[in-house]
């Protein structure tokens, strides 16, 4: 929908986007969630279980690859 011209503009507002890292037995981790707004990103981070910082670090700086590209 980003593509639409005018709706194009808006898509940031109304879509929220949200991505879940789980571990392998399917127990989610992590998850990163897109905040309304209209010019810039916001996102919020939301730790679901318990993570050695080893993982939590892994895991934020994989969010923020998955975001950026």
């Amino acid at each position: 929908m980003g593509d639409i011209p005018i709706l194009g503009f808006l898509t940031g507002y109304f879509l929220h986007l949200a991505y879940t890292a789980a571990r392998p037995d399917g127990t989610p981790v992590m998850r990163v969630q897109k905040q309304p707004a209209f010019f810039e990103g916001k996102f919020t981070i939301e730790k679901l279980a318990d993570l050695t910082p080893q993982e939590e670090l892994n895991l934020i700086y994989s969010f923020l690859m998955l975001l950026l590209l």
